[in-house]
């Protein structure tokens, strides 16, 4: 007996088994959770990034305001369809910027014009302003029109037989759109508006703007 427990006590120990032996299964699942949280984490930024490129195209981006006539009334008209046929009175309008950025629109003092046929017969002053953000500016601004202007009025008789006078006018803005001091562009809007003058009922018909 003696001989028996010699041998077993000669009979080499096993070693422990490995930690990473024994829980192999651990780091492979490690790995496996880490690509997930990095596919997460890319995902996330993807989509955070098309949401930022959304909202600057939206709030960011320098759109060019609307610029047009709202109202138009005449004033004191006087013509004269004899030999030397006449007119003269005064537009009296309300001119409109819509300003539909994020940002304030500052625009510079203009000269626009008004036309009869292809010759200029009175001129369109617009002051320095400002249209804020989401806003309107409105503004009152009275034409002198007047048929003196014109080089040869005979060529008017046959329209004033009628008791109807065309008009056309253009103005052109010179500004900038300034959003949060990030973004500042320069923006020119123009105003081509078309009219007819009734003689007889001393007003404006088919007003159109471009």
């Amino acid at each position: 007996m003696q001989e028996d427990l010699q041998a077993k006590s000669l009979e080499p120990i096993e070693d422990c088994p490995r930690s990473d032996m024994m829980f192999g299964w651990i780091e492979p699942k490690q790995d496996k959770n880490s690509s997930k949280c990095l596919v997460y984490i890319l995902a996330i930024m993807v989509i955070q990034g098309s949401i930022l490129l959304v909202l600057a195209n939206i709030f960011l981006r320098a759109r060019t305001p609307d610029f047009e006539i709202g109202s138009v009334k005449v004033r004191n008209l006087k013509y004269g369809n004899s030999s030397a046929p006449s007119f003269n009175f005064t537009l009296v309008t309300q001119v409109t910027v819509e300003n539909t950025n994020f940002g304030e629109f500052r625009f510079d003092k203009s000269t626009g014009t008004v036309w009869c046929g292809s010759e200029v017969v009175g001129l369109m002053k617009i002051p320095k302003g400002i249209a804020q953000a989401r806003a309107t500016e409105k503004m009152k601004v009275s034409i002198n029109v007047s048929s003196l202007w014109l080089s040869d009025a005979k060529n008017l008789r046959k329209n004033m037989s009628y008791g109807l006078l065309e008009f056309k006018s253009y103005v052109k803005l010179s500004g900038r759109v300034n959003i949060l001091n990030i973004v500042r562009r320069k923006r020119n809007p123009e105003m081509n508006c078309f009219m007819k003058l009734s003689l007889r009922g001393k007003t404006i018909q088919g007003l159109k703007c471009d």
